[in-house]
């Protein structure tokens, strides 16, 4: 069985080809186009499509399956412990579990589970809800390539192949000590895998070897690009090979040269702006899984800048350090062993989707073709062309079975009406709904206009003690100096929510700031003093206070 993963990246395009005796998975061939850095939209599109095509001409690739992914910035992921772990009920029940999740018709969405682990009868899972039209946008693309996709799968979920033991079942484990319902979260060992692409990066979080969080972050390479741009007044060839020659960061300064500082600062700087989204995703993790993060491994183009595992280390306070994923995959055959990380740390995305393809039911892959969407079947017009006539002799058999599912038929009517019924009672005689919207979907709409009016009049609660800005006013005028301090004319006061913004004219400097003392009784935090938009007016100082001040609203 082979399989092959077609990673199409912002920087370059990956296609690998695995193969699967059974025992061991082998890699075939490994293909790259570096595409170019300045082709964008259509253009760039069709530059990746000319590639995929020039890969089909060079065999019989017909057999294979084909594996695609929708980035992850694209789906919405969220943790949920399901009381039952049956595949079918909690397919159905996604849409609706998931409903307050995401801010899009629930109609318009693909959704999927990823088992984590099975906990008695109960299962945690990565719940997923994808818009149609994304998923249709990568089929649309593979029917430019001529190729037809076996799986579109989700780039977070799939990555988790090089982690989790994909070839086994989901763990299962007996009932957990904690109950479900109780505030008390057991504590979490947890590792993270930091996939840093060109446009955005991976934050892939495992709790013994098994993915339980996911998120994208939208910082790459290109970021550190175009801050070498920025800095140099340079093209983005040029400032690419700068990168690739001679980007690093720099742990200590002391014998380098003046080119090294300068380039070592520049990517500092960018990078500090990665530092602050991960620190905000660990502490995201950290608060909804009571996690304490071990380690960190970094992969992916970026992990090829050195030192930057270092950096991040002394920034998280986390050990982070580049991984080696592929490690029991020979490369030595498609490039050198000075090569063979680099070329790992870029192809890791596409290798991890062409594990997609040789997944089992015990623990299946992720795949978005589903409904409308699913994959055509021909093999059933083979077959009856080839075995047309013992299929009817068949399929005459199969009338002895027909009064059972007549009455069978019969009783699932006689349920739903009683289904019906009672929503229509609880309808009527609940939420008092007239008769046309007694259903199913009058129901529904009722919990949703309820919940909505909850957070309405939960609002309202909040701003019925908020003073007015006349009161504001009122506050500034009793507590300003008296009239025999100071002379202030006041020109303009505006209140908008809590800033208060004072501009006008004072009779000398020590007036303005016997006034600027004053208002500190009233200001909650500093006051900012800003350049005067009025005229100058001979022997008058021009001032422009703002700051802000409670307005006591309920919190």
């Amino acid at each position: 069985m082979r399989s092959i993963g077609l990673d199409i990246g912002e920087y370059s395009v990956k296609i690998i080809e695995l193969s699967n005796n059974k025992k061991s998975v082998s890699i075939v061939q490994v293909q790259e186009k570096i595409l170019n850095p300045n082709l964008h939209g259509h253009d760039k599109e069709l530059e990746v499509i000319e590639f995929v095509r020039q890969f089909m001409t060079s065999g019989d690739y017909s057999q294979c399956r084909w594996i695609m992914a929708v980035p992850q910035g694209q789906v919405t992921t969220r943790f949920k412990t399901f009381p039952f772990n049956d595949r079918i009920k909690i397919q159905k029940s996604l849409s609706f579990e998931m409903e307050e999740d995401i801010p899009f018709d629930t109609d318009k969405c693909i959704f999927d589970a990823k088992f984590i682990q099975t906990v008695g009868p109960s299962v945690d899972l990565l719940a997923n809800a994808v818009p149609i039209h994304y998923v249709e946008k990568v089929m649309e693309l593979a029917n430019s390539f001529g190729i037809e996709l076996f799986c579109i799968t989700i780039e977070g979920l799939a990555l988790a192949n090089l982690i989790e033991a994909w070839d086994q079942p989901v763990p299962q484990l007996p009932a957990s000590e904690f109950d479900l319902e109780s505030a008390t979260k057991p504590k979490r060992t947890v590792t993270i895998l930091l996939n840093i692409g060109h446009k955005k990066s991976l934050f892939t979080a495992y709790d013994h070897n098994r993915l339980i969080f996911v998120r994208s972050i939208y910082w790459g390479v290109e970021q550190i690009v175009q801050e070498l741009i920025k800095k140099n007044n340079s093209t983005v060839i040029e400032a690419n090979h700068l990168l690739h020659s001679q980007g690093q960061i720099l742990l200590t300064k002391q014998g380098a040269s003046f080119e090294q500082t300068q380039v070592s600062n520049t990517i500092s700087k960018s990078v500090r702006d990665f530092v602050r989204d991960l620190q905000m995703s660990i502490l995201e993790l950290q608060s909804e899984f009571n996690a304490d993060v071990q380690l960190i491994h970094i992969s992916g183009g970026g992990a090829l800048i050195p030192n930057i595992g270092g950096f991040l280390t002394q920034h998280l306070e986390v050990a982070c350090n580049p991984v080696s994923l592929l490690g029991q995959y020979s490369l030595s055959s498609f490039t050198t062993a000075e090569k063979a990380f680099a070329l790992e740390s870029r192809i890791t995305t596409a290798f991890a989707l062409a594990l997609e393809g040789f997944k089992k039911p015990k623990n299946p892959a992720i795949n978005l073709l589903k409904g409308e969407l699913a994959k055509q079947n021909n093999r059933l017009k083979v077959f009856w062309t080839e075995w047309g006539a013992t299929t009817q002799v068949a399929l005459s058999m199969v009338l002895v079975l027909f009064v059972w599912s007549y009455l069978r038929t019969d009783f699932a009517v006689a349920l739903a009406e009683k289904g019906d019924e009672a929503i229509i009672s609880q309808a009527k005689s609940i939420a008092r709904l007239p008769k046309k919207q007694a259903n199913e979907t009058g129901v529904k709409k009722y919990i949703r206009e309820n919940k909505k009016k909850a957070a309405d009049m939960k609002l309202v609660a909040q701003l019925a003690q908020m003073n007015s800005a006349l009161d504001v006013l009122k506050r500034v005028s009793e507590t300003a100096p008296t009239k025999e301090q100071v002379k202030i004319d006041l020109l303009s006061f505006q209140v908008k929510d809590d800033v208060v913004e004072l501009s006008g004219y004072a009779n000398s400097p020590r007036e303005l700031d016997l006034f600027l003392q004053s208002m500190k009784k009233v200001a909650t935090g500093s006051i900012s003093q800003s350049q005067s938009q009025l005229p100058q007016v001979a022997n008058r100082v021009t001032f422009n206070l703002s700051f802000k001040t409670d307005r006591g609203v309920a919190r």
